[in-house]
């Protein structure tokens, strides 16, 4: 490092250093493999179960197993807890109406006293009720802490959404919570990641390859007797791409659209008019809940009266979703416009990685 420091800028012996770290290519996107690469001849077992582990699938199936198992034992803390609460609940607003009763039968009917005694059990009862909800307790015990709750509850974690989630009330409950998310919430991350990469550049691959075959009329390939491939085009179908280039026209313009901001503001959209027929349309909801279906999926919102196959069907819906996301940031991030690229330079948004100093420096 001294000799390329105190070198002659015009002297090529200053060694490679210099030259890997100005001209070294940048490497190109990559992602994780969705699969394992084939066995090698001579690999070891080891070495085989390590690939599998840490393919897209094999994280994919250690990630399933990992939300099952902490699934389990979050609904084993969570779900008598709600019960127990919610029946403590239930049977002290039963004794308040006993002794109010009482209280009242001990008295001359009508008495100055009576409005007294009502309200402070009116306020008993007021206390109890906030005291039980803050704790958990439900008018339907059981629902918002069975399994297909606590599926829900998980990828919310995962996720990091979070979006009117249950709150574990129970310490061992709290505890499995963050244990899982340790490990869940980075590895969907990660996952996702490496995902939208893959999806996105095989997109941009199937859109290029589209539209190219939108411009070609039809030329065609042929082999002759000495296997030489020879090209020309075909009069044939020179004249059939004239009589339907109006046809091609519409049909490039419409691709065009659809594939406008590499199909990501087509592909958001579509996604959520299947939410809205899924979880909507299909229940015969209101219009106003359709189109506000993720609502329904709250604590406040009624979680607790929706049916247990619905629930898991929107854990699914919002692990696609946050897919869905991904894909639009990476897109985002690898093909940013003008407009963008103008604004980040105006407002000095982003920072590049520092050149190195020269060496008269």
């Amino acid at each position: 490092m001294i000799g390329l420091i105190n070198a002659n800028p015009n002297d090529d012996r200053r060694g490679p250093l210099r030259d890997e770290l100005t001209n070294a290519p940048r490497a190109p996107d990559s992602w994780l493999r969705v699969y394992p690469a084939p066995i090698e001849p001579g690999e070891s077992i080891c070495s085989i179960i390590f690939r599998c582990l840490l393919c897209q699938i094999g994280l994919t199936f250690i990630l399933i197993l990992w939300t099952m198992a902490w699934m389990i034992v979050i609904n084993h803390f969570e779900g008598p807890y709600e019960k127990k609460v919610s029946l403590d609940f239930q049977n002290r607003q039963h004794q308040l109406v006993i002794d109010l009763a009482t209280q009242l039968r001990q008295m001359t009917p009508v008495s100055p006293k009576w409005r007294k005694i009502i309200k402070e059990r009116i306020e008993e009862e007021r206390q109890l009720t906030i005291t039980a909800v803050g704790n958990g307790a439900r008018l339907r015990p059981g629902r918002f802490w069975d399994l297909s709750g606590t599926f829900l509850f998980t990828v919310y974690v995962m996720t990091a959404l979070g979006f009117g989630a249950p709150v574990p009330q129970t310490m061992g409950g709290r505890t499995s919570t963050l244990v899982y998310a340790i490990i869940a919430v980075p590895t969907q991350i990660y996952l996702m990641v490496n995902a939208s990469t893959c999806i996105v550049i095989h997109v941009e691959d199937c859109i290029q390859r589209l539209m190219q075959s939108v411009d070609e009329v039809g030329v065609f390939k042929f082999t002759d007797e000495h296997d030489r491939d020879i090209f020309y085009i075909s009069e044939h179908a020179g004249r059939e791409a004239e009589e339907n280039s109006k046809c091609r026209q519409k049909f490039s313009t419409v691709i065009s659209f659809m594939c406008m901001g590499r199909c990501m503001p087509l592909t958001i959209f579509s996604y959520y008019v299947f939410g809205l027929l899924i979880f909507g349309l299909t229940r015969n909801k209101a219009v106003s809940e359709m189109v506000m279906f993720p609502l329904e999926f709250t604590t406040t919102g009624g979680l607790e009266k929706v049916e247990s196959h619905v629930r898991i069907l929107y854990g699914l819906y919002v692990e696609g979703a946050m897919m869905v996301l991904a894909c639009a940031l990476d897109s985002v991030r690898r093909h940013s416009g003008s407009a963008a690229a103008s604004m980040s330079l105006k407002y000095r948004l982003f920072e590049s990685e520092p050149s190195l100093p020269s060496v008269n420096e």
